[in-house]
């Protein structure tokens, strides 16, 4: 087809469902709109639209013609994009669905950071924690956690998971801090209960010896991730948590993690999206970042962090105590 303008005058008057209001869009005539269309119909030698005085509506052949246009114009687009994403910025909405607790408390908390690195995205964030269909709903994008069930969406591993054990400073003040799995007994804590099953979270520990499942018995019992974190923050006991989702309470110093030694390797953290010949600048753009993110609280670098904050809070302890002998000496 020589003339391929034509098709994105196509596409706007259907969207636009008059010639009129297309042509305002375009900067072009009405009559150069109408001219347009009947020169692509003369082309595609069908008819694309019933007009009349008063309505403007596809008929069968034009509704089928427009669903692949709009397909290819899209792919064009993104073919665009993704050619100059190295030179230009990525601008544009993206629209993208986290699990509640990823987004509340991993993805949002760092927002920032993506908006001053591509501020000409405009980000749609979904929460929503059951499955559904990508390219019916019209994301770009998703992330999800753990086994990924069979479907036709790319998927691209961005981190896992590292379960960690944490606490408030109060409450480790009050009880103190387990040394050993077994210590947990004899601690108050509180365990996620999974809300479509009703089963409680069965924690895990990497040990020298291989890893360890324990049914905790839980002091309290909490269907809602972020709810479980804030429940540790007020001192109400210890967790297990990812720690990507309690990264921000450990940067603030609300919780504290105990027993380093034992964090273990959890599920897998992948980014869904649809298949396309050609990835856009804004989705490559959001899986960059989200895989920076989630690397930053995944092992190593999360082992390294909580021995960082097991010795600071070491020396702490250390401090106090001499700080309590000298003023005992004193008196």
């Amino acid at each position: 087809m020589d003339d391929f303008s034509a098709i994105s005058v196509f596409v706007r008057v259907v969207e636009a469902k008059s010639f009129s209001a297309a042509a305002q869009h375009l900067e072009m005539t009405p009559s150069g709109v109408s001219r347009a269309i009947s020169r692509l119909e003369e082309n595609l030698g069908a008819r694309l639209f019933f007009r009349s005085t008063r309505s403007l509506r596809l008929t069968d052949d034009g509704s089928a013609f427009y669903a692949r246009c709009k397909e290819i114009l899209a792919d064009l687009n993104e073919a665009t994009e993704a050619l100059g994403y190295a030179r230009t910025k990525p601008a544009g909405k993206l629209k993208v669905a986290a699990s509640s607790a990823v987004g509340r408390a991993a993805i949002i908390p760092n927002l920032v950071q993506f908006e001053q690195r591509y501020p000409d995205i405009r980000l749609e964030l979904t929460m929503c924690d059951f499955p559904f269909d990508l390219n019916e709903e019209g994301f770009d994008c998703a992330i999800r956690m753990g086994e990924l069930a069979d479907s036709s969406l790319i998927a691209r591993k961005i981190g896992h998971f590292s379960n960690v054990l944490c606490a408030a400073p109060s409450y480790l003040e009050r009880q103190g801090a387990p040394s050993r799995i077994d210590d947990l007994k004899t601690h108050r804590t509180i365990n996620f209960v999974h809300p479509t099953t009703g089963k409680p979270y069965q924690w895990q520990f990497d040990t020298p010896g291989g890893r360890v499942s324990v049914d905790v018995d839980a002091h309290m019992l909490i269907n809602d991730g972020e709810s479980v974190i804030q429940a540790a923050v007020a001192g109400l006991g210890i967790i297990q948590a990812p720690h990507c989702l309690a990264a921000s309470a450990l940067a603030k110093g609300q919780l504290e993690i105990v027993m380093p030694d034992t964090i273990s390797t959890g599920s897998n953290l992948w980014i869904v999206y649809p298949q396309k010949r050609h990835l856009s600048a804004r989705v490559q753009a959001f899986i960059e970042w989200t895989s920076e993110l989630f690397q930053r609280t995944s092992d190593p670098q999360c082992r390294i962090l909580a021995q960082q904050e097991a010795e600071l809070r070491l020396r702490r302890q250390r401090t106090q105590t001499e700080q309590a002998d000298a003023m005992a000496a004193v008196a």
